[in-house]
């Protein structure tokens, strides 16, 4: 018997990261690549899109709009880039290959988005624990200022670190780096030095499967997937780095690139109940908002958000740093509580939404895509 999304037939890959969601709505699923029909719609992911590049770009050539290429792990610029590595970037854009992905993107890219990738962190049976056990360890005195954590080594990070350590900033702060060499400079108008030092966390603030390789990784490199076992600890949170730092400075992954893409990093401090400043693209917070969160906009000034140059938006930032851990970031903290629950519920329910609209939202997509 058919289930069909709508009036779509879709068979989907088990190694794309929205199987479990779409599971109820598809007609098949595939581990391998299957014999294909122009009667379905497949919804492919990374690992089986490379190994069968040719054959699935010379289908999707013949029966355009039949192939969704889907990576919610990746969105706006960082899709992209993965759109050029691998070879479809002019298929989707033409419309022979769909895209699922997360972030927004530039205008004359149709794409199905959805948020609900890294909103599910929410749900991880470790990060509720988390929650748990940060609303008992409550202190009035911490250790550090504000905590900040980066995992690769991207130009607006590298020029953060720089700077904050340059104002003395750093020395205050919980923080890492788990690359080496300086990223995607070719993306970034920032110039800033190319290496730095990896730094971990001390093992108290790490999480428990990343403690026992603390020792073990690498001086150099990028060292997360030897930190975490190949696993994506990075969603995982240790509640003592909320419980001992006053808030967040989140390093988003965009920053340059004038489109929103929200990745765990800022959920971890909504989560967590945990002010923050965000170092991200124009525009981050105004699209926080637009889904439902507040900001601390009648706390401090948040008007980095819509500095166009990323030199100066990433100088505001700094600043704005500064103020909070200069005018008292305990005050700080006590003054956003109010708002960092509010936001704390509403990603329970945001992540909600997000998986229950992704079925209606690829349906409609689909339904576009046929009528072209």
């Amino acid at each position: 018997m058919s289930v069909m999304l709508g009036a779509h037939k879709i068979i989907v890959d088990e190694w794309a990261e929205v199987w479990d969601l779409l599971k109820p709505y598809a007609d098949g699923s595939f581990w391998q690549m299957p014999d294909l029909d122009p009667a379905n719609t497949y919804i492919i992911g990374r690992v089986v899109l490379k190994e069968n590049w040719i054959a699935i770009t010379d289908w999707a050539t013949q029966n355009p709009g039949r192939v969704v290429f889907s990576n919610p792990a990746e969105g706006s610029e960082t899709v992209l880039l993965q759109l050029n590595r691998l070879r479809i970037a002019d298929l989707v854009q033409d419309g022979r290959i769909g895209l699922l992905t997360s972030g927004d993107m530039k205008p004359g890219i149709r794409y199905c988005k959805t948020d609900c990738y890294f909103s599910n962190i929410v749900e991880y049976t470790e990060n509720k624990a988390a929650q748990l056990q940060s609303a008992l360890d409550y202190k009035t005195h911490r250790p550090y200022e504000f905590l900040f954590l980066n995992g690769r080594l991207r130009p607006h990070r590298k020029y953060l670190i720089d700077h904050l350590r340059a104002h003395g900033l750093l020395a205050h702060a919980l923080w890492t780096n788990l690359g080496s060499q300086v990223e995607m400079a070719f993306t970034s108008q920032l110039g800033t030095g190319k290496t730095e030092p990896i730094r971990l966390l001390p093992p108290e603030y790490e999480i428990d499967r990343a403690v026992p390789q603390l020792t073990q990784v690498p001086d150099s490199g990028f060292v997360k997937h030897q930190l975490f076992g190949n696993t994506w600890g990075d969603a995982i949170v240790n509640p003592r780095c909320y419980t001992d730092s006053w808030f967040t400075l989140v390093s988003e992954t965009i920053f340059d690139y004038p489109h929103t893409f929200r990745t765990e990093k800022i959920w971890k401090p909504v989560l967590m109940a945990h002010p923050f400043v965000v170092a991200a693209n124009r525009g981050y917070l105004r699209d926080l908002r637009n889904a439902g969160f507040q900001t601390f906009h009648n706390l401090l000034d948040e008007s980095y958000d819509q500095i166009d140059c990323p030199h100066a938006r990433i100088e505001r930032i700094i600043e704005t740093v500064r103020a909070i851990c200069y005018s008292g970031s305990a005050d700080f903290w006590q003054a956003t509580r109010d708002i960092c629950k509010y936001n704390q519920q509403r990603l329970v329910e945001y992540n909600r939404e997000q998986r229950a609209q992704l079925p209606l939202q690829l349906e409609q997509y689909l339904n576009e895509r046929s009528r072209i």
